[in-house]
């Protein structure tokens, strides 16, 4: 008889136990498995990964099982399996692709990895940028883009590190060019990554875009990946539009919302200013989104109306569920 395979010490596959013994809290779980709790919500979330049960207070509570799974989980995304490719396979799948990929790491050669969580992942970003690295930070990007899906990826390593790099370069720390590259990346890799159009009627229409002024597209290009990976209809208009072409825009492709990206706000009159423009000009019935590192303030402007400000991509996904709800309740 065929002697099994002995696996080296850190290719050791933990045993599963029963899926009965719910009672660990979302702490203990990422302690256990290195996943962050961000992480770990957005996976459950948007791929399902695990159904811990609740509290009658809503507390997650994990089982030794559903922490055995995510762990293998996130073994499997740290050799470069994107989770949206492995957050469906049994438990037999999945013990044999760790063993396969870290038998593979311990025996053979390996391509440069990426970081162990998204915190690191941003560090080493930002001094591939800092170093003018083009290749090596790009491989790290999609990498990072493929282990953690659209929506962390997009909210705990892409927005981190484009604000590091903007502080940095207004700080006088990086130059034009290093701010230049890494932004370029940024948006090549959310480009060419992002989820195909749809094509069906069905789909609700989102229009995105920066007003006048604002030369920064990076925020609404991830908000318009986002949305796609949603399954939103997505009129990307770009950067530095009038308000009249961007209302003229929403209710020519009949939008059910409009985001707006707001990066820089240093003269906040005047962008107050557009975007009151902006509410006048759509309809009440399309819903009105604003994010980016420059809208909180403005937040303060727009108390008690119907725009609705954004701290996030995981947010925004809510928000945009929140509008097709309505939407299909209404119709």
């Amino acid at each position: 008889m065929t002697q099994p395979l002995a696996l080296p010490e850190q290719v050791e596959i933990p045993r599963m136990s029963s899926p009965t013994d719910a009672g660990h809290p979302i702490g203990v779980v990422s302690q256990r498995t290195g996943l962050t709790p961000d992480v770990l919500r957005v996976w459950e979330r948007r791929y399902s990964v695990v159904k811990p049960k609740r509290t009658p207070g809503g507390q997650r509570l994990y089982s030794d099982s559903d922490i055995a799974r995510l762990a293998l989980l996130h073994r499997a995304t740290r050799n470069g399996h994107g989770i949206g490719n492995v957050a469906t396979l049994s438990r037999t799948k999945l013990e044999e692709l760790v063993r396969k990929s870290e038998l593979s790491g311990v025996n053979g050669s390996q391509a440069p990895g990426i970081a162990a969580e998204p915190r690191a992942i941003v560090d080493q970003a930002i001094m591939l940028a800092e170093n003018l690295d083009s290749v090596r930070l790009e491989i790290l990007l999609r990498r990072s883009f493929a282990r953690y899906g659209t929506v962390v990826f997009l909210d705990m390593i892409a927005a981190p590190f484009l604000r590091s790099v903007g502080d940095a370069w207004h700080a006088g720390r990086l130059s034009v060019s290093q701010e230049h590259l890494a932004t370029a990346l940024v948006q090549r890799v959310v480009t060419q990554t992002a989820p195909p159009v749809s094509e069906s009627i069905q789909n609700p229409t989102l229009v995105v875009a920066t007003l006048a002024g604002e030369r920064h597209s990076s925020g609404a290009l991830m908000a318009a990946t986002t949305a796609a990976s949603a399954g939103w209809h997505v009129v990307y208009l770009g950067a530095d539009l009038p308000a009249r072409e961007i209302a003229d825009a929403a209710m020519q492709t009949g939008a059910m919302a409009v985001g707006i990206s707001v990066v820089f706000a240093e003269n906040t009159s005047a962008v107050v200013a557009k975007l009151r423009e902006l509410t006048t000009l759509i309809p009440p019935e399309i819903s009105f989104l604003i994010g980016g590192a420059g809208a909180k303030k403005l937040n303060g402007e727009f108390r008690r109306t119907r725009v609705a400000f954004i701290d996030s991509m995981f947010e925004m996904q809510n928000e945009l569920a929140s509008i097709q709800g309505r939407f299909t309740v209404g119709g």
